[in-house]
């Protein structure tokens, strides 16, 4: 795995527009053909299986019947961990690739969220 920053000066930039570390191992490369390759393919099945965890939540969270309830939960379970093992392989060969995003920002999603357990009632150690 490796690091590009997109920018002249190491670390990140603290000025608007700066540009996001970008997360991702090397490519392995495609033909680009009008073909489906592997990568297309892979691409194909992530996204239905995004598309099926989507819709078992839904039928997980409102199942009436315990056994129906089970047996979904435990299709949801294993459609998550299809999708996760796709997306480590995509990652893998470079074809998924993230953005680090910036530690101040990181602070003020917590800081932020973190004040939101005051308005519950029983304090931040209620949970």
């Amino acid at each position: 795995m490796h690091y590009q920053q997109q920018g002249m000066y190491g670390g990140y930039q603290n000025y608007p527009g700066a540009q996001a570390i970008t997360v991702k191992n090397p490519s392995v490369q495609q033909p680009k053909t009008p073909e489906m390759n592997d990568r297309d393919r892979l691409n194909d099945m992530l996204l239905t299986e995004k598309y099926l965890t989507d819709g078992l939540n839904v039928f997980v969270r409102e199942a009436s019947h315990q056994s129906l309830y089970r047996d979904v939960l435990q299709v949801l379970n294993e459609t998550h961990q299809a999708a996760r093992e796709l997306f480590n392989l995509m990652f893998a060969k470079g074809w998924y690739t993230l953005e680090a995003e910036e530690p101040s920002h990181v602070a003020k999603q917590q800081q932020k969220f973190s004040s939101y357990q005051s308005q519950f009632s029983g304090g931040p150690n209620h949970f």
